[in-house]
């Protein structure tokens, strides 16, 4: 697929026997590096908040600089955040401002510090409101909104619980939070849909609670997985005491299916008690079957690294093919091709990726990949292995054609960008110059996840908030009637 970014990592912990929580934080931020490499930032709370943000991917520490780190950064909880934006100024200079962990307020109206994995659609009437009440605003991020947004309805109901609880009320989107208030109340939540995952576990012997956007955040601190927070649900850890939350209720949950195909780690659980890794394997396995009079005719399997790779060997299982890696990934040309000029985007995924064009020469290949988004990246594959002699090229997209732009978190911000918006599969692989493109169906998808209680608003047009759905039809209407409408939705109609 093409480089997408990657939505945020959250982590959040509690030592309730009163130890330092810097190196949980630090392991679990490591094992989340996936979901953002633009900043990331560490905020402990001791009698005060204790910060550190930085660019770039998290530091490669040693014991001896952990330890260095804990002693400047001390307390036995705190919040910790990777970020990559899909808000808010993208100059370095205001990345590092707008980097989480952030805390507004002050010491007569209140302070909340709060890292976030999100994005709020309804922004710009909330930005609002809240100068109008006097907010100023130090960042870009939408993290400050939700922040203040937090930290006022706290004031007005005099309670954080229904503060919280108006919060999701409030705000349209797509939210996971953790947070910490002045006293040094932990606080943690999801947006009452739950579209972005959210995951705690409480060790018994070490008094340990880790609150984090995927299992893999507990597994790394040996703290074993207990549950995904459900959709409204808060938890409160306050005098050493923790509690839990039924805050908002709705009728279905819709956790953003795109976690599944692309951005968690294989080894991660988000609901179900499924590995990620499982429901990609059996993605292949369903593709396989659904398109089997194609499957038949194919040599080899490619798989696209690395999120392809489950998929393919779930393909292979099914068919017996031969899975050969014709396409290696540059481990260490890590830029994403996100937040860049059309011209930067180009170079680097012209550089991100190596073929073994020998191998291709005479082969029938089904190129697997997770999704199709922009297809720049398959685009340049293909004309690759065509040029390598290859005689079939077949595409297998593990996600269902996306048709509509993500509000949640997701840089997919415009109709016009997405290849499968108002094509259909035979244009789309005269595009990208395959023989054929065969996407997963919808019901299919829902079947390897194991629910269809999900986002899917990219592959539907249906999306689970309301604000978002109207700003969508908006688009979609301007473009019927032949305007051009290019950026994010959000500032195209609302800045």
């Amino acid at each position: 697929m093409n480089s997408l970014s990657e939505s945020c990592g959250i982590i959040g912990a509690v030592s309730l026997k009163g130890d330092d929580v810097l190196p949980h934080l630090y392991w679990g931020l490591l094992t989340l590096n996936h979901r953002g490499q633009q900043s990331y930032g560490f905020l402990t709370y001791s009698k005060r908040f204790h910060v550190f943000k930085e660019l770039g991917l998290v530091a490669d520490l040693d014991s001896k600089r952990l330890s260095l780190w804990s002693k400047r950064l001390p307390g036995n909880l705190g919040i910790a955040h990777v970020r990559y934006a899909t808000s808010g100024s993208f100059s370095k200079k205001q990345m590092l401002i707008d980097a989480q962990p952030c805390i507004v307020g002050n010491d007569n109206g209140g302070i909340i510090a709060l890292a976030y994995n999100g994005n709020i659609v309804n922004i710009s009437p909330l930005r609002k409101e809240l100068k109008l009440k006097g907010a100023y605003f130090h960042t870009s991020s939408d993290a400050e909104i939700l922040a203040y947004e937090i930290l006022y309805l706290t004031k007005l109901e005099d309670d954080l619980i229904e503060g919280i609880k108006q919060v999701m009320k409030n705000v349209d989107g797509a939210y996971s939070v953790v947070g910490i208030t002045r006293d040094g109340t932990l606080f943690a939540f999801r947006d009452s849909y739950g579209i972005r995952p959210l995951v705690y576990g409480f060790d018994e012997v070490r008094k340990l609670l880790i609150i984090a956007s995927e299992s893999v955040a507990l597994d790394v601190n040996d703290v074993p997985y207990n549950a995904p927070l459900r959709p409204g649900e808060l938890i409160l850890v306050k005098d050493f005491k923790i509690d839990l939350y039924a805050l908002v209720k709705k009728e279905r949950e819709a956790l953003c299916a795109f976690e599944y195909a692309y951005f968690a780690r294989p080894d991660s659980r988000l609901k179900n008690g499924l590995y990620v890794y499982e429901v990609r394997r059996e993605l292949g396995r369903m593709l396989a079957r659904r398109y089997s009079d194609i499957a038949s005719r194919i040599d080899v399997i490619v798989p696209i690294p690395q999120t392809a790779l489950d998929a393919a060997y779930g393909f292979h299982e099914e068919t017996s093919k031969p899975i050969e890696p014709i396409i290696i990934r540059h481990r260490y040309v890590r830029h994403r091709a996100f937040i860049m000029s059309p011209e930067e985007r180009a170079l680097i995924l012209s550089k991100k990726y190596n073929i073994l064009i020998n191998k291709a020469q005479g082969k029938s290949i089904a190129l697997i990949d997770d999704s199709i988004v922009r297809g720049d990246t398959l685009k340049r594959i293909v004309a690759i292995l065509r040029k390598a002699g290859a005689k079939e090229i077949h595409i297998f997209s593990t996600f269902p054609k996306i048709i509509s732009p993500c509000f949640y978190g997701i840089d997919m911000a415009s109709f016009h960008e997405l290849i499968g918006f108002n094509r259909d599969e035979d244009e789309i692989a005269q595009i990208l110059g395959a023989d054929s493109v065969n996407y997963q169906t919808i019901c299919d998808f829902c079947k390897a996840v194991g629910t269809r209680d999900l986002c899917l608003a990219c592959v539907t047009g249906k999306y689970p908030t309301p604000y978002a759905q109207r700003l969508a039809d908006k688009a979609r209407n301007e473009i019927i009637k032949g305007h051009a409408v290019y950026g994010r939705l959000t500032e195209v109609f609302e800045g």
